[in-house]
């Protein structure tokens, strides 16, 4: 009988991001902190303990822009890592069309509203969120693996 080991397993970090789409734009964050601060991407953040994804997508909306989400699409899964770390990034995404509320700022960024297809090419746009736009809009759940190097260069597998 052999016993697995476990050098090779991720501490594994679990992230949740939303597409709200209003018509043909989208809301976006350039981030104010770190990770990605300066950056252009969709409102995100950390699940807790205890909380179902959903649920998690949920709470960082409001937390992050003020809206509270009606019925969400799960869209995908992006896995994350850097060599030398023992950390992997899994995010999960979600497409969001009915909300309410009022937007409001938090001190995660700067929100604003920009059409789906100028998006692709604003300044500072993550490299992720040009990834993941057009399979997301596809309606087609994304599952990418993504090495990113030390250099800021990603290889996506």
């Amino acid at each position: 009988m052999t016993t697995e080991s476990w050098d090779d397993c991720f501490y594994t970090a679990l992230i949740v991001f939303c597409f709200l789409i209003r018509g043909d734009e989208i809301l976006l964050i350039r981030r104010a902190n770190e990770p990605y601060r300066g950056e252009v991407t969709i409102p995100g953040g950390r699940k807790k303990r205890g909380e179902s994804l959903s649920d998690a997508c949920a709470r960082e909306m409001f937390e992050e822009t003020g809206y509270v989400l009606g019925g969400r699409t799960f869209a995908g899964v992006l896995h994350a890592w850097r060599h030398g770390s023992p950390k992997e990034y899994v995010s999960h995404y979600y497409v969001c069309r009915d909300f309410t509320g009022t937007l409001r700022e938090s001190d995660e960024g700067h929100l604003f509203w920009a059409g789906l297809d100028e998006s692709m090419t604003l300044p500072g746009i993550h490299p992720f969120y040009v990834k993941l736009l057009p399979i997301i809009r596809s309606g087609v759940p994304a599952d990418l693996p993504v090495e990113m190097l030390e250099n800021g260069e990603c290889i996506w597998r």
